[in-house]
């Protein structure tokens, strides 16, 4: 019986432990979520649910969150293995086929703090579902922690701080971002990284008896051996790769070096969906630009590459067209979550970003004068401080709700032997 209880509550913790942290990384970036969804709903053509991906992946997000923090918990046990066990079974069978058929190189199951492969997730699934499968087994014999209404309050409540953390992100910047355009990323650095030539190397592909192999410069094979072809591939890390800052001004002509390299601070303002944006965004926008050129800065305003977008923004509002550049609609909503917002980037370095609702004439001016390095510093730390307090926070209100119910309701069960102690 002993074996058993430690058995269950590795198993507890180890499912509950990574539905928490892979629904809370989600839960805090749900634009990027929505990225992710988007993705398996094109992969699996049903591609008219677009509109629904954000909604989607925070619903998604939220129940995961939710069920595990009832499993660590140990709370409505009956209910959190089958939803736990039904999403396990959909998501192995799911990874598995889109690992085989290659639908999508990453899974954005921990959104952008994890990054795994499709057969790195397929294989995370086979042990949570191992970790799921003896615990709805033995659904029925764990001891309750709580009268039923308290149980179910404590995953309201819970649940309502997860809907309000998601909610805040989703209308805000972020409380802390893992992706390439983080407070304090040197994007100098991340573009010498991949047009660095010592990264790539040219290998040459040679085939016999229908096997085809690659060899080097330097170990090219004897004349058995036929020639096919000759390849450049990249030998840095191949998360640089996925680093895209690809900004192009209304002649065609990349910008994205005259943004890195400036000498003095760039205000990029990103507008990834154009329709979306009032008019009266597009006055502050025009007031903060004045502000920012008189302050001795540059701005510029971003909007997706598609010609029908940067024609209307530029004629509808001819005060931004002279600084208008277009990217890549993925690459804008990596740099600024939010649509409409801000980034600020000095000497190469992501300095700090606001909302559409956050910022103003007054915080880009105060921004322009402030020390660029003290700014980054700040905003580092909080991301950091908000990561850390949030997980302690986390599991203190388990330990003490765990402690308070094991006080006040734990006798009634102490001498039950039907129940597996959690």
């Amino acid at each position: 019986m002993r074996f058993l209880r430690v058995l269950m509550f590795l198993l507890r913790f180890i499912f509950g432990l990574t539905f928490i942290l892979s629904g809370f990384f989600k839960l805090t970036d749900p634009v990027g979520t929505g990225l992710i969804v988007e993705e398996y709903f094109n992969t699996l053509h049903v591609g008219f649910l677009r509109p629904m991906a954000v909604p989607f992946g925070m619903m998604l997000s939220l129940i995961e969150f939710m069920i595990g923090i009832a499993v660590l918990m140990c709370v409505r046990m009956r209910a959190a293995s089958i939803a736990g066990l039904v999403m396990m079974l959909f998501f192995t069978v799911l990874t598995f086929f889109m690992a085989v058929f290659d639908g999508i190189e990453e899974c954005g199951c921990f959104g952008q703090a994890v990054h795994l492969t499709m057969w790195q997730t397929f294989y995370k699934n086979v042990v949570l579902l191992a970790c799921i499968i003896p615990i709805f087994l033995f659904r029925k014999k764990f001891r309750p922690v709580a009268p039923v209404p308290a149980e179910w309050a404590f995953l309201g409540t819970y649940g309502l701080l997860a809907l309000f953390c998601t909610v805040y992100s989703y209308y805000n910047i972020p409380p802390m971002e893992f992706g390439n355009y983080k407070v304090g990323t040197n994007l100098s650095m991340k573009l010498e990284d991949i047009t660095d030539t010592d990264n790539f190397e040219t290998v040459f592909v040679y085939e016999k008896d229908g096997r085809q192999e690659y060899f080097e410069l330097d170990s090219l094979p004897g004349t058995d051996w036929t020639y096919v072809s000759s390849q450049t591939i990249y030998t840095g890390d191949e998360r640089d790769l996925l680093f895209d800052m690809t900004l192009s001004g209304p002649d065609g002509e990349s910008v994205t070096e005259e943004i890195v390299n400036s000498d003095r601070p760039v205000f990029i303002f990103t507008v990834y969906k154009p329709s979306d944006i009032k008019s009266g965004y597009w006055e502050k926008v025009s007031e903060c630009m004045d502000t920012i050129s008189h302050r001795g800065g540059r701005s510029f305003v971003a909007v997706p590459v598609v010609d029908a977008n940067v024609d209307s923004v530029a004629v509808l509002y001819p005060g931004v067209g002279r600084v208008l550049i277009s990217g890549d609609y993925k690459t804008l909503i990596s740099m600024v979550r939010s649509n409409g917002g801000v980034m600020l980037v000095d000497d190469g370095i992501v300095v700090r970003k606001w909302s559409r609702w956050r910022f103003g004439p007054d915080d880009v001016a105060k921004s322009v004068e402030m020390d660029s390095e003290e700014v980054t510093a700040r905003g580092t730390i909080a991301q950091r401080l908000f990561y850390e307090s949030s997980i302690l926070l986390l599991f203190l209100i388990i330990i003490i709700f765990r402690y308070v119910c094991g006080i006040v309701y734990g006798k009634r069960y102490l001498n039950s032997k039907h129940h597996v102690r959690s």
